[in-house]
């Protein structure tokens, strides 16, 4: 019986993980922390970093970044915005921010329209690979990269032009 018990185990274990899986065991709404912006420009052998806060909730994304240029961008169903003060400015008509919450937050139904997904790794360590399906994606992002454990700790944006966003998360609480 211990033996059955042994082969159930390990069947279920190489199965990996699916989306509902990490979608069940993740916190994408009300979360703040820090992050860490590196791009890499093709053709440039230079990367070019900036720092900041974010704060998560359910219907926005505020991005603090601190360093090196002090800047405030809120995310949300009606677009991105720079903050100004109180006020906020509209700084890009033709941003998919749908698309971009979507990824932050791991929404399957609306991914599942624009991406093909390949999940590796385990609960403590996953990784989703986001290849594109529709045209106008397929001119921007070869591949998009989540990853995480409990929250989602990386985004890495491959670009067709060569350019490479990585994005960190950490102290995320």
């Amino acid at each position: 019986m211990k033996k059955i018990a042994i082969i159930f185990s390990l069947a279920a274990s190489l199965m990996g993980l699916d989306f509902n899986e990490i979608k069940s065991q993740i916190k994408t709404q009300n979360i703040s922390g820090d992050f860490a912006q590196t791009k890499f420009l093709s053709g440039f052998n230079v990367e070019f970093k900036s720092y900041g806060k974010f704060e998560l909730s359910q219907s926005e994304l505020l991005y603090d970044t601190l360093s090196p240029i002090a800047v405030s961008i809120v995310i949300n169903e009606r677009g991105i915005f720079q903050k100004s003060g109180n006020q906020l400015i509209k700084i890009d008509q033709n941003f998919d921010k749908k698309l971009f919450l979507s990824i932050i937050k791991l929404d399957k139904a609306e991914l599942e329209k624009e991406f093909i997904f390949k999940i590796s790794g385990d609960k403590n360590n996953w990784k989703i690979e986001l290849t594109p399906k529709n045209v106008l994606l397929k001119q921007i992002f070869t591949r998009i990269l989540v990853g995480g454990d409990k929250f989602v700790r990386k985004i890495v944006l491959n670009e067709v032009s060569g350019d490479k966003t990585v994005n960190d998360f950490y102290n995320v609480k």
